[in-house]
């Protein structure tokens, strides 16, 4: 008799002796994918209005989570930081069932915790969703909860910081055309220099000059881009996050 029919008589021989005893076969739950949202779609279970940050005024922010062979119930449990140190949000603890996916192996879970009017209202900053499954701690999820007044701050600071990029970089223009003009002439001399008589150490010394002024044309070009990237950065990631919160929180109330 072969190995690989040995083998498949053991293996059914171990199976039936699991059903004849009323065991069923565990499957490993794992958590694919977690994602803060303001709630998901009933037909495909995905999550609708992915974010990372929440307003105070907004009602609720959503936790979704996909799980391969879930079991029955998923708890959440909510934290914040207070003085360095991390808290339990006790009221937003949940237990909900998992909604499985028709036809599938997995399910999500979804819960919300209130903002508006209660504690996380009152406690802007960094907030942290811990999921559990049959009391292991399966995922963990940060998110930001703040307030309008402190957006429209960072906004007024971001004008402020674009004000002084668009005088720098006007500086900086005109320090580029000062540069291209110098390299231009430099160039035409050095030229000039080369179909005339001139010393050895003349000619070492204009060099150096000419490589100097390249490096210095170069650095400046860099920089010149890698300010501009971080400035239009900044802007669009704070600008989403507040869009997106404006926008959910008004489709809830």
């Amino acid at each position: 008799m072969s190995k690989v029919k040995t083998g498949l008589i053991a293996l059914t021989a171990i199976m039936v002796t699991m059903l004849i005893l009323g065991v069923t076969p565990a499957f490993a739950q794992t958590v694919e994918e977690v994602e803060m949202s303001y709630g998901y779609s009933e037909t495909t279970l995905s999550p609708l209005g992915i974010t990372s940050s929440f307003l105070t005024t907004n009602e609720e922010a959503g936790i979704w989570v996909k799980i391969n062979n879930p079991s029955d119930k998923v708890t959440f449990k909510f934290y914040y930081e207070e003085n360095g140190v991390e808290k339990e949000y006790t009221s937003a603890y949940s237990r909900v069932d998992v909604i499985m996916k028709e036809g599938a192996s997995w399910g999500i879970a979804f819960t919300t915790m209130d903002i508006d009017g209660q504690t996380p209202s009152f406690k802007p900053g960094v907030w942290t969703a811990k999921v559990f499954i049959d009391g292991d701690l399966a995922a963990i999820k940060t998110f930001s909860v703040f307030s309008f007044s402190s957006i429209a701050t960072s906004l007024d600071s971001l004008r402020v910081d674009i004000a002084e990029i668009v005088d720098e970089k006007n500086e900086v223009v005109e320090s580029y055309n000062d540069l291209v003009t110098e390299y231009d002439a430099l160039v035409e001399q050095y030229e000039d220099l080369e179909d005339s008589t001139v010393s050895e150490g003349q000619l070492m010394e204009l060099n150096r000059d000419y490589d100097d002024l390249q490096d210095d044309y170069d650095d400046l070009f860099d920089a010149q881009g890698s300010t501009r990237t971080m400035m239009y950065g900044a802007i669009v990631v704070a600008l989403i996050a507040v869009i997106v919160a404006v926008y959910f929180g008004l489709m809830k109330k």
